[in-house]
C-alpha cells in the first residue's frame, strides 16, 4: 500500500492529456496574440491546435480562463529560456560582466524573435485599461519591472551602464530590443537583411551597448 507522500506513476493517458493541453495553450497564445481577446473564440483556437472544440472546452471552462493559462504558458517559456539572467545575482557570478550585459540583451532579443506572442500579448492589453491588464500587472509586470530594475542597478553599480534613472534605462533597453522584432518584416524588405540572423542581432546589440556604455552619467535633475 502506498503512503500519502508516495507519488502514483504517471499513466500514458495522463501524458497524452498533458500534451494535448500544452498544444492547446501554445495555439491559444498564438491566436490571442494575433486576433486579440475579443477576436478569439474556442473554435478558432481548436482549429489552430487541430483538435475538436469540445476538447478545448473540456480543458478550459471559459475563454477568460484559457486566456490566463495561455499567458502563464508564454511567461513560463520565457522564464525557462532566461533563467540565470532573471536573477539579481547574475552579474556577480562571472568574470566578464560586460559580456554578460551583451548576452542578456541577446537572450531577450532571440527569445522575443522565437516567441513574439510575449510582446504582442503585452502590447494588446497595455493599449486599453481593463481587468485583464490589471491581472497581468499584478501577476507578471510588477515582478518583471522589479527584476529588470534590479539587473540595471547592479550593472550600474559595476559601471557597466550609465548611472541614470534605472527605470528610464530599462524602458530604453527594452524598446531598442523589442522595436527590432516589431519592424523586422519592414527592415528585411528595405535593407535586404534578416534581422533575426545572428550577425544582425550581434551588430544591433553591440551598437546599443556601445551607446550605453559610452554615455555620460547624469542625475535626474541635471
Amino acid at each position: 500500500m502506498k503512503t500519502a507522500d508516495q507519488k502514483m506513476p504517471t499513466t500514458h493517458g495522463e501524458d497524452e492529456s498533458s500534451s494535448r493541453r500544452s498544444k492547446i495553450l501554445a495555439a491559444a497564445a498564438d491566436v490571442f496574440a494575433q486576433q486579440g481577446f475579443d477576436g478569439t473564440s474556442f473554435g478558432t483556437i481548436a482549429q489552430a491546435a487541430d483538435v475538436k472544440k469540445s476538447l478545448v472546452q473540456y480543458h478550459f471552462k471559459s475563454k477568460e480562463k484559457l486566456w490566463q493559462e495561455s499567458i502563464h504558458w508564454v511567461w513560463k517559456q520565457r522564464d525557462q529560456a532566461l533563467p540565470k539572467y532573471l536573477q539579481r545575482t547574475s552579474l556577480n557570478d562571472g568574470n566578464n560582466n560586460a559580456q554578460m550585459v551583451r548576452e542578456l540583451c541577446k537572450q531577450i532579443l532571440q527569445f522575443t524573435f522565437d516567441h513574439p506572442q510575449w510582446v504582442k500579448l503585452m502590447f494588446q492589453e497595455a493599449s486599453t485599461p481593463s481587468p485583464r491588464l490589471d491581472w497581468m500587472v499584478e501577476t507578471f509586470f510588477k515582478k518583471d519591472f522589479a527584476n529588470g530594475k534590479a539587473v540595471i542597478e547592479l550593472a550600474q553599480q559595476q559601471n557597466l551602464l550609465p548611472k541614470v534613472d534605472a527605470m528610464d534605462l530599462l524602458h530604453i533597453l527594452s524598446g531598442a530590443l523589442i522595436y527590432l522584432v516589431n519592424v523586422a518584416p519592414i527592415s528585411q524588405r528595405v535593407l535586404g537583411e534578416n534581422p533575426n540572423s545572428e550577425q544582425y542581432i550581434d551588430r544591433h546589440i553591440n551598437t546599443l551597448v556601445c551607446l550605453l556604455q559610452g554615455a555620460p552619467s547624469i542625475t535626474a535633475n541635471s
